[in-house]
């Protein structure tokens, strides 16, 4: 079936809505989510009593409630005046400071603002038939549109939405170059009143990759070493001599103490320092060879 342009296919079937309760106030959150409001709490959209509110959120700093009217077709104002004379007595309640009537009824300039002065020392926002169908007409809401409505993305709308997402990225890629930037300026600001030794010489760092090296060298060789002693691995008798020679002069060198075992974390940072310096020498990134 062809659906109506201009945005009408999306009236429409607010206005028709046949879904029920629950999913009327969860449309509702995600749409008040969209626009900016935190903290966003339902009561009970399935059963239960909901306390004179379909959910609270956070508005400014303070606690406002909402209340959710979403029948189907157009009622008279009358109706609609007293479900939200109904729901706005939850203010007080709640200890609220403001209501927002949320409703997919077709409200006029005159009938918006009755309702918004009906009480005047609580604030209050009105999302009506326009403006919801309005909100979800935009890139941002396609997807809450399609899921609750129904209604997939036209090819104008395809356009709009790949151009936002792109442009979106744009923003966050150049906001991501500043964040660096900054930081960048932030480490030389705090550090250049600092007096730091000279950088680790080559020689250095080679002793201390070698020292690393060798220390993850001996943990292997234990572990080879308990695999031939149970006979579950076999090696060239050889080779073995040589390595338990090899073993010996680690121990000598190094010192039991400072040896395996190691815990998981000592573990961990033994084979980030040898790959971290393998790295500085040239090596790929986790070159853990022995």
């Amino acid at each position: 079936m062809r659906q109506m342009g201009d945005g009408r296919e999306t009236w429409h079937r607010l206005l028709a809505w046949d879904k029920g309760q629950a999913p009327a106030e969860r449309l509702a959150a995600l749409i008040l989510h969209g626009e900016g409001f935190s903290e966003i709490n339902p009561s009970h959209p399935l059963v239960g009593r909901d306390g004179k509110k379909d959910m609270t959120l956070i508005c400014g700093g303070n606690k406002w409630i909402v209340g959710v009217y979403f029948p189907r077709g157009q009622k008279s104002f009358s109706e609609i005046q007293g479900k939200f004379q109904e729901d706005i007595d939850g203010v007080e309640k709640n200890e609220s400071v403001g209501f927002i009537f949320f409703t997919n009824q077709e409200l006029r300039l005159s009938e918006r603002t009755e309702l918004e002065s009906f009480f005047p020392n609580v604030e209050v926002k009105t999302y009506h038939l326009e403006r919801i169908a309005c909100l979800l007409n935009t890139p941002q809401n396609y997807g809450t549109r399609l899921k609750f409505l129904d209604i997939e993305m036209e090819k104008e709308e395809q356009i709009a939405f790949f151009s936002t997402g792109i442009a979106n990225l744009d923003d966050k890629l150049n906001q991501m170059t500043m964040d660096l930037d900054e930081f960048k300026d932030f480490i030389l600001d705090s550090l250049s009143d600092k007096i730091f030794d000279a950088p680790r010489t080559i020689e250095e760092i080679a002793e201390m990759a070698n020292e690393f090296c060798e220390k993850v060298w001996f943990d292997r060789h234990l572990v080879l070493r308990h695999k031939i002693e149970t006979g579950k691995e076999t090696c060239n008798p050889e080779i073995w001599e040589g390595a338990l020679a090899s073993a010996e002069r680690v121990i000598a060198k190094y010192g039991e103490d400072n040896l395996s075992p190691y815990s998981k974390f000592d573990w961990g940072m033994l084979n980030g320092k040898l790959s971290a310096l393998r790295w500085v020498m040239g090596d790929e990134w986790d070159e853990l060879y022995t």
